[in-house]
């Protein structure tokens, strides 16, 4: 990967060198901070007049040393190139003037030149400014308002201003969508010639009640000896989107699918991801798979991928397999997908045990899901249940990544890996610390074996009435997993080598990696279409903008379901603290509030009461006043976690339960 560390002469006030880094801002408003691009490297924490030179997302140069304290700090000096032509925020008039200040990053208002024909200009109106010109010389960026999104108090027009702020799109262009359509409907037996047909083969698939593609399947065979083998089948979107075509430059644009509570936004049209590319019951769907001969230990003997077509048998849910490992009847389904389905169980336990014992980190938080109706209004929310089921698919999707990208190394092909560097040791010495306040013994998470230390503070923290807040500390403590051609491993599954392959309907990291594997099944060159490097820079800034989006969004609902709530009081949990107080985690709503007060520490239990809501920036405003109400007043209705015990790292996943995050 290309690195952007230029060694100046001059020395810092730290003592340290100065150097110019270049790289993408987050935008803070006060301050902001440069994403590193080098492996291992410490993101740079930015200030002084250089931010009002550039917004969120701008590629820029910036003049960094090191503090004191080891932390990197500096200054922009230059903007590289722009992320985005337009801004997204609310309209502000002030006498005859307008100004936009921006939903994302929290930078200086945009002044409004005019506006679009046609258009009625409404203070406090979300809105979509064209810049015509970029902030510069102390002049803040200006330019036309081409659209005016609705008022904040409409929950679907603030979603929309969110999408908008991180050029999600949610309309395809016409000559996209009409290459997906000139696919068809169905299959011609013609087009899965040289494939291995696996229609005996019970295969079927796992998801959540409410999925609507289903892009991988499972099976499960005996081999004589004892030895079983796991097969992973997945939609072969890479037969549909082919490089240099429209569908092809569309999908790799969006990078990935973005799920919110309301809607979702799909990489790929709906002919292919809720049709052709989806493994839907007794249709025949072409594939790639990877075997696994796996020993009972769970140590893979050997590994094989093939291009093949499938026609599953059944259309499982997670409750349905629960039930099934639970020993429970389940109608309709086949005696040799019952079978398998309670072997996999037991494989299951396997394959955890044998992660955890090489320094798998398994955290254990909360998933929430907000129900909306269809018009896009919050209902309510519910938690999430942590199934075994879950942690099946979760295991059998890690075991095929690791799988796909060990052949593809073995073999020399360059491909996108999944990389996940060990912990800034900074921010581990941070993490020891509020671990320590909180009664736990974690000074020896800094030590050797990062991992293992890891481990022993999850396993102190497993039951302990803080739990929650122990996993969320050190969550936020991890670096942020990335897409590079080049990679050491993945530290939080504890693999060499480890790539997405199970998931080319809703990421385009995945679809690269099936062009590879199908070259390598084929004995043929291939052409990715588009060069790794730039291809993994660009996935992982969408990955964050999609994250962003869907937790903005997340916030924005559920601070609509907390308006009724003001004035109630409620028990909370401090998580974090900063200047201007702490943020409380209200109860078991999966809410967070701020609340204006200094002194507090993570983990203290506090009550507060619910002083203010702003829905529009999905923001909650505590204080520690006495008030009346009913703490379980409103439309929260919480499901209680059915289960304990150990589950997947928790990830927001395209609505259909857990096991197919981001890792």
């Amino acid at each position: 990967m290309k690195k952007h560390w230029h060694r100046k002469e001059r020395r810092g006030a730290a003592g340290g060198h100065e150097a110019i880094v270049e790289g993408v801002i987050q935008h803070h408003g006060n301050f902001a901070f440069l994403l590193s691009e080098k492996e291992g490297g410490s993101d740079v924490f930015l200030r002084g007049r250089g931010l009002d030179l550039a917004m969120d997302g701008d590629r820029v140069q910036a003049k960094v040393r090191p503090e004191r304290t080891g932390r990197l700090a500096g200054e922009i000096i230059r903007v590289v190139k722009r992320a985005h032509t337009t801004m997204v925020g609310v309209l502000r008039q002030a006498g005859a003037a307008w100004t936009l200040a921006p939903e994302k990053g929290s930078a200086p208002p945009a002044l409004v030149s005019g506006f679009a024909p046609g258009l009625s200009p409404e203070d406090g109106a979300f809105a979509v400014l064209e810049v015509r010109r970029w902030p510069e010389g102390g002049k803040p960026a200006s330019g036309l308002v081409t659209e005016i999104l609705g008022d904040p108090g409409d929950v679907s027009a603030r979603i929309d201003s969110i999408l908008r702020a991180r050029g999600i799109n949610e309309v395809f262009p016409k000559e996209v969508s009409a290459e997906a359509d000139a696919y068809g409907q169905r299959l011609d037996p013609a087009q899965w010639k040289g494939r291995e047909q696996l229609f005996d083969l019970p295969v079927f698939t796992i998801d959540g009640a409410d999925a609507k593609d289903f892009d991988d399947a499972v099976s499960l065979e005996e081999l004589p000896g004892g030895a079983l083998r796991l097969g992973v089948h997945i939609a072969d979107v890479s037969h549909y989107v082919r490089p240099g075509t429209a569908l092809d430059r569309e999908a790799y644009a969006r990078a990935t699918s973005v799920y919110l509570p309301d809607r979702v936004v799909p990489m790929l049209p709906h002919s292919l991801s809720d049709n052709l590319c989806s493994l839907v019951p007794r249709q025949e769907r072409l594939t790639v798979s990877v075997f696994m001969d796996l020993d009972r230990q769970g140590k893979v003997l050997r590994r094989r991928l093939a291009g093949t077509v499938i026609r599953s048998c059944r259309r499982f849910t997670y409750e349905e397999v629960q039930a099934l490992l639970d020993g429970a009847k389940v109608p309709d389904v086949p005696k040799a997908a019952a079978e398998a389905v309670k072997r996999m169980g037991r494989l299951t336990d396997v394959l955890y045990e044998r992660r955890v014992r090489r320094g798998a980190l398994d955290f254990n938080l909360p998933e929430y899901k907000i129900n909306a109706d269809p018009h896009g209004r919050p209902l309510g929310v519910s938690l999430r249940p942590r199934l075994k089921s879950h942690r099946l698919i979760e295991e059998f999707m890690l075991l095929a990544n690791e799988a796909v990208a060990t052949e593809l190394f073995n073999a020399r092909l360059p491909f996108l890996h999944r990389r996940h560097d060990s912990p800034d040791p900074l921010k581990l010495k941070a993490l020891a610390e509020a671990l320590g306040d909180l009664g736990l013994s974690a000074g020896h998470i800094q030590g050797s074996n990062v991992s293992k230390g890891l481990q022993d503070v999850l396993r102190q923290a497993a039951g302990h009435p803080l739990e929650q807040l122990v996993n969320s500390l050190m969550v936020r403590s991890m670096r942020q997993a990335v897409y590079s051609p080049v990679s050491q491993g993945h530290f939080g599954i504890a693999a060499r080598f480890y790539s997405h392959f199970t998931s080319p309907i809703r990421r385009y990291p995945d679809l690269l990696t099936h062009r590879a594997a199908k070259a390598l099944i084929e004995g043929r060159k291939f052409s990715y279409g588009v060069p790794l490097d730039k291809a993994g820079e660009h996935c992982s800034e969408r990955e964050r903008a999609a994250a962003e989006a869907e937790h903005k969004s997340v916030d924005v609902m559920r601070a609509e379901l907390m308006k009724e709530m003001t004035g109630s009081v409620m028990e909370g949990t401090v998580t974090s603290v900063i200047d201007s107080g702490a943020f409380v985690a209200l109860g078991e709503t999966g809410a967070e509030g701020l609340l204006r007060v200094n002194g507090l520490k993570p983990g203290s239990r506090v009550k507060v009461m619910i002083a203010a809501v702003n829905t529009a920036e999905g923001k909650i405003d505590l204080s520690l006043e006495a008030g009346g109400g009913n703490a379980g007043a409103g439309r929260w209705k919480v499901t209680p976690r059915a289960g304990k015990g150990p589950g997947p790292a928790p990830r927001r996943t395209k609505g259909r339960g857990r096991g197919r995050g981001r890792r």
